[in-house]
């Protein structure tokens, strides 16, 4: 049993390790998208930030509706609720 529970922390561990490998308090949870525009070139966050998302990522993006859970991760934006990440510059 106790070594079940170590096998499924630690697949969770290795899984979200990546987004926190330098600094944690690089990433920030807590925010949802408000809005998806230019057909996912843009996403504006709850928190009124914009961010633009890498031409190469917009196919995912573009799908994201309003209320999705977000991480930000430096220059990344995390859709929790369906694992996808996207890259994107913070422009405002």
């Amino acid at each position: 049993m106790y070594f079940r529970k170590f096998l499924s922390v630690s697949a969770f561990a290795i899984m979200i390790l990546p987004y926190f490998s330098v600094a944690a308090s690089a990433c920030e949870s807590g925010h949802y998208v408000a809005a998806v525009m230019d057909d996912g070139a843009m996403v504006k966050l709850e928190d009124g930030t914009l961010w633009q998302v890498s031409a190469a990522d917009t196919v995912d993006s573009a799908l994201w509706l309003p209320n999705t859970d977000i991480v930000v991760c430096d220059d990344k934006l995390i859709n929790t609720e369906d694992n996808e990440t996207v890259e994107a510059t913070k422009i405002k």
